[in-house]
């Protein structure tokens, strides 16, 4: 090497080593930064056990707080990184902080490694203990029981539509849409391809995150007209919907079930005078819940 090869080396490394120094500083502190935030976690965890009733769980997860952290975390992003990516690290942050209020249990369908435990892992994050059960009605049961504390369960499969399966276990059990994840399609046929969506599942109805999605399933008899007597409320209070799928009851030929997502939530007054209106008709309605749209 000569010696002006050695001069610019020893050059370079005199600018790494500034680099690498403030990369250290800053790394201390982000570190003591995520202790504080874990810290403020385990202060709030305190809170809700110090001014909780006696006959009262406390509520440690709140999926319309977490969307609400998450879309300012892309609002306020400034790059390089992208807002996913960002969004993806405080997802990660906001799960090991909330397991040192309480670790979450959540059961999928199983077995490990499909695309459903992927979906439980995105959505929670890491922290999160995701286990796998045999069948999706074992999993609305332990949800129902107290077992666990949320599921998250197939609805929407590329190509596919809708997976009835789960549309008849919402049917049955008295549990509520929480959440929804979406995750990008393996192989995208054409453009207007849907990505594979998957429903957390919980006991608990939850509150408005300001950007929602309200899911119902209707039941009516299958004659002429029904259709336009079912939508109408929506048309004329202009709400937007984002899925429609019919299909047969499966317990009376003559009935149709409709599973319908539209836009908004059951807070909101116009989705409240929607649901007052769809309960006078002549149909069964259940409300599945009011959810954060996916973030990510």
């Amino acid at each position: 090497m000569s010696d002006l090869d050695k001069a610019a080396a020893l050059e370079q490394e005199a600018e790494l080593k500034v680099l690498r120094d403030r990369i250290d500083s800053v790394d201390r502190h982000i570190h003591q930064l995520l202790n504080d935030r874990a810290r403020l976690a385990q202060q709030v965890a305190e809170v809700k056990e110090r001014y909780r009733a006696a006959d009262e769980t406390p509520v440690f997860y709140r999926p319309e707080r977490e969307a609400q952290v998450l879309r300012a975390v892309m609002a306020r992003n400034e790059g390089p990184l992208e807002n996913e990516t960002v969004a993806r690290l405080f997802r990660e942050i906001m799960s090991v902080c909330l397991a040192l209020e309480e670790p979450l249990e959540v059961v999928f369908l199983g077995p490990e490694g499909t695309f459903t435990q992927q979906a439980a892992q995105k959505h929670f994050g890491q922290a999160a203990h995701c286990r796998a059960l045999t069948s999706l009605e074992a999993v609305f049961e332990s949800v129902q029981t107290g077992e666990s504390h949320y599921a998250v369960v197939p609805i929407e499969v590329e190509d596919a539509g809708l997976i009835r399966h789960t549309l008849d276990l919402f049917r049955r059990f008295d549990l509520f849409i929480c959440g929804e994840v979406e995750l990008a399609p393996e192989v995208a046929a054409s453009a207007t391809a849907r990505c594979p969506r998957y429903l957390v599942v919980g006991r608990e109805a939850i509150g408005a995150s300001g950007e929602d999605k309200t899911s119902l399933l209707l039941e009516c008899r299958d004659e002429a007209g029904a259709l336009h007597e079912l939508l109408a409320p929506f048309h004329r209070r202009r709400i937007s919907l984002t899925r429609l799928e019919t299909r047969s009851s499966g317990e009376h030929d003559w009935q149709t079930l409709f599973y319908i997502d539209f836009e908004g939530h059951a807070s909101e007054s116009g989705v409240r005078e929607l649901l007052d209106e769809l309960d006078t008709l002549d149909i069964k309605v259940k409300f599945l819940g009011s959810y954060p749209k996916a973030v990510l």
